[in-house]
């Protein structure tokens, strides 16, 4: 039996429907093809081709790990070949972006994945950034890209929200920042589901590169010179050490996978940065309460996405990213603003949730779940912030023993609310509009 391979073959475009097409040879022989179909918000018929093409070919690598997890390990092949550039981001993407997956499933052997494609001729290297003039935001729903909407409104930017695929929390968010949504749709080829059922490799892939993927290339064919993420300086940290490396379940959401990006971009391409890298999930939390008329559509939680429709919910108050953010905003709303949010239930009186909640605070022995949540040390400082709050510092849920020895120093409340200098892509407009959140 021999090892398995996973082709990218040129993808391909009409216009507005992008069509990314694998092959697949199983360790067993066996042969399979794919079709994945991307529908953007708007042609591409008008635009650069060069600068188009090699934002197909970006797209079509970040793709394909969808399709190769489900036969790893296994080699990656590109026939048309790779520039430098290109093999540097597909290489991190597959190494970093599938850690998790790796870790998981115990297959360390993805990390020295084999990348088999002939060099090509670089292209020109990506255009310098300024300040944005019309920008492309994406937007998931929940707090952090409404922290950013507001915060480029107020300084006077045109904008339009995108997602890939929409949701009622995203359209909610829409019809509250009074501002257009451009949605790209994203269909994943329905043999992946069918291996995966027989029992394929499965888990989770760096999304969030497709998805900005996607975005740029949305904005390219609308006339946008900007895309704008909202990930924070906690998706950065990771989760477990493990065969060498940092599991970071948000990897594709970090500054290194951010870098990775913007320098594999080509020239001609929009810019692409995240506005809140410099500043924290706690910091965003505490900015966020200010904005009551997003309270009663946002949410973070993972079951608002379900794909079928009769299985979502807005907050289902029994997973990781409810828990952290019940616990982030707690400190900046009252105990009835934050209740209400979370249809009148109080993790903190719920037996079942404290486990959970010992996970996200960085307790000892306890793995920091594989979910998009903030490091231990915000979920600390929170916590410690919730001591003095005049609602909630007689709560039962702060007097039990296993939360006494996590409080949080002055210095590292300090250090969660400061900004970090140094630590992002903003040009100089952005940067204020920033350290003003």
């Amino acid at each position: 039996m021999g090892i398995a391979e996973v082709a990218c073959v040129v993808p391909e475009t009409d216009g507005t429907t992008i069509r990314l097409r694998y092959l697949a040879r199983g360790a067993d022989g066996a042969a399979h093809e794919f079709t994945e179909v991307v529908e953007l918000p708007g042609p591409l018929d008008r635009v650069p081709v060069a600068t188009r093409d090699r934002l197909l070919r970006l797209l079509s690598l970040a793709g394909s790990l969808s399709y190769f997890k489900a036969f790893a390990p296994a080699t990656l092949v590109v026939p048309d070949g790779l520039t430098r550039r290109e093999r540097r981001f597909v290489t991190d993407l597959t190494r970093y972006g599938l850690g998790e997956f790796a870790y998981v499933n115990r297959l360390p052997e993805v990390f020295d994945t084999q990348i088999i494609a002939p060099e090509v001729a670089e292209a020109a290297p990506p255009t310098p950034p300024s300040d944005p003039r019309r920008a492309l935001v994406a937007v998931g729903g929940g707090k952090d890209s409404i922290v950013s909407i507001e915060s480029l409104k107020q300084a006077g930017l045109e904008l339009a929200l995108f997602s890939v695929n929409s949701y009622a929390p995203i359209e909610a968010t829409a019809a509250v920042a009074g501002l257009p949504l451009r949605t790209a749709r994203r269909r994943l080829d329905p043999e992946l589901f069918r291996l995966n059922e027989a029992g394929a490799p499965n888990g989770h892939v760096p999304v969030t590169a497709v998805n900005s993927l996607i975005a740029l290339l949305s904005a390219l064919a609308l006339g946008y010179d900007t895309v704008v993420f909202s990930n924070e300086a906690s998706s950065s940290y990771g989760n477990v050490e493990w065969a060498g490396q940092t599991i970071n379940h948000q990897w594709s959401k970090s500054i290194d996978f951010e870098r990775l990006l913007r320098e594999s971009l080509p020239s001609g391409a929009p810019a692409y940065l995240s506005l809140l890298r410099p500043v924290t999930e706690l910091r965003i939390a505490r900015r966020f309460a200010e904005y009551v008329d997003y309270h009663r559509v946002f949410t973070s939680c993972n079951r608002a996405f379900k794909l079928r429709e009769a299985d979502r919910t807005s907050w289902c108050a029994d997973c990781p990213k409810c828990r952290f953010v019940f616990l982030c905003l707690a400190p900046f709303l009252t105990r009835a603003a934050l209740l209400d949010i979370f249809g009148g239930r109080d993790m903190f009186a719920d037996e079942a949730q404290v486990t959970g909640f010992l996970e996200i605070l960085g307790a000892d022995g306890l793995l920091k779940p594989f979910e998009c949540v903030g490091e231990p040390d915000e979920c600390r400082v929170a916590l410690t912030l919730l001591r003095g709050h005049e609602d909630w510092r007689d709560h039962p849920f702060l007097a039990r023993p296993e939360l006494v020895g996590l409080a949080a120093t002055p210095v590292e409340r300090e250090t969660v609310f400061a900004f970090r200098e140094g630590e992002h892509f903003l040009p100089a407009g952005l940067e204020a509009v920033a350290r003003a959140i």
